[in-house]
């Protein structure tokens, strides 16, 4: 780092990738003495790594424990408290994320946790801030902690970039996703929300990055739990309705998520499909988006997705799901009254599951009998009793389907 960042020199490797005592240095300006120049660089260059190595040898004298207490000395943000604050709270909530996601690991990653920024303290990170982390890392494992929490405190700070690396292990991915959380969890809940350009703590960033690391580890995380959990942490300190900033951080989270997806190429429709009925289970939505992608193009499901918009249609304002059997009149109303019972109950296991897939090949069977129904039966009779009873059976129609995806969203993509 002293090589490249302070000097701009390039180091020199070999086949293997391994670093050599050499490196390249550019002038900008012809040289007059090649040798005496080369030299001038060396005699720099050396000054460098003696203070660099200065520095890691006063860093030496203290464990990475035993500097923790002093993150008291650093402010997080004005109304937040400070690092030391910070790190509690990451930690308890490592802890609580662990226990949910991956119980063999929360010892690990909570370790990780209170160790993750003492490394600020040290004058390798004060000289050189890239190596925040890395340092971390470093002393850690020089301080015989085992090497999962060095990776972890190293990992907590990836993906440091959109599309940059991940973390690789769980404690890291645990500790990383604590980290964010308490970020924007506190943002919001002071009031410092992005908006339009503005985005001072880099809120946007870390919801991606969050985002990414759920995905890429496959967490089943409930992000409203996991905000409610992160706000308790706050205690009296975040002056926003706890209720309300939960939802304002998961519609944030989900912003974040449309625009990923469709900027990685994903249907824009199939994700409106899922995310505009529920969004809480990043890895549950993305199946369900995935799903409805693979099903799209299927003429069947064309047909469907247009006589769900008709439905959704008819039935709005009503939110009765009984069917009176008694009731049941025309062949294609009872036709498509057991239709639904049948696709209902094979449904209704696959949906537990999981399954989407297999879930939407359920459902497309109600094709042919839904669109029966619509050519041979008049919904809003004069009969009240009919057409109430009309109205459940395709509100309870809808509300099965709803539970992958609101498909009227993909009838304008596949008409």
């Amino acid at each position: 780092t002293a090589m490249r960042e302070h000097q701009k020199y390039f180091c020199v490797t070999d086949a293997d990738g391994r670093l050599l005592a050499n490196f390249v240095a550019v002038n900008n300006t012809p040289v007059a003495d090649e040798k005496l120049a080369a030299e001038g660089h060396q005699r720099v260059l050396r000054a460098r790594l003696e203070d660099a190595f200065f520095f890691f040898k006063e860093d030496r004298n203290s464990k990475l424990a035993d500097r923790v207490n002093d993150l008291a000395g650093i402010i997080f943000q004005a109304k937040l408290g400070t690092m030391l604050e910070k790190t509690e709270r990451v930690a308890k909530l490592t802890g609580i994320l662990a226990q949910k996601l991956a119980p063999e690991y929360e010892d690990k990653a909570v370790r990780a946790a209170i160790l993750a920024k003492a490394d600020l303290l040290t004058a390798m990170v004060n000289e050189f801030p890239s190596l925040q982390g890395v340092m971390g890392r470093d002393y850690a494992l020089l301080d015989n902690e085992q090497p999962e929490v060095a990776t972890a405190i190293l990992e907590h700070y990836l993906p440091v970039r959109a599309g940059g690396n991940l973390p690789t292990q769980k404690p890291g991915a645990l500790v990383g996703m604590a980290d964010r959380l308490d970020t924007i969890t506190g943002c919001f809940g002071i009031g410092q929300i992005p908006s339009g350009n503005t985005d001072p703590f880099g809120l946007r960033r870390l919801a991606l990055g969050l985002l990414h690391i759920i995905e890429a580890h496959g967490f089943t995380l409930s992000l409203s739990e996991a905000a409610g959990a992160a706000f308790d942490l706050y205690g009296d300190k975040l002056t926003a309705e706890k209720d309300g900033a939960k939802n304002m951080i998961v519609d944030f989270i989900k912003g974040r998520f449309v625009n990923d997806l469709i900027g990685r190429g994903v249907p824009g429709s199939a994700v409106e499909a899922v995310t505009s009925v529920s969004f809480d289970d990043v890895v549950d939505c993305r199946a369900k988006i995935d799903a409805l992608t693979a099903i799209r193009d299927q003429p069947a499901f064309t047909v469907l997705a247009a006589a769900f918009k008709r439905v959704m249609n008819i039935i709005k304002g009503n939110a009765d799901t009984e069917v009176k059997v008694e009731l049941l009149q025309d062949g294609a109303e009872n036709n498509l009254y057991e239709a639904f019972v049948t696709v209902q109950d094979e449904a209704k296991q696959l949906l537990q599951e999981k399954e989407y897939d297999k879930t939407l090949e359920v459902i497309l069977r109600m094709k042919e009998p839904v669109d029966v129904f619509f050519d041979e039966v008049m919904v809003m009779t004069e009969d009240a009793a009919l057409q109430k009873n009309r109205l459940n059976l395709l509100t309870a129609i809808s509300r099965l389907f709803l539970r992958v995806g609101d498909f009227s969203k993909m009838q304008s993509a596949v008409r």
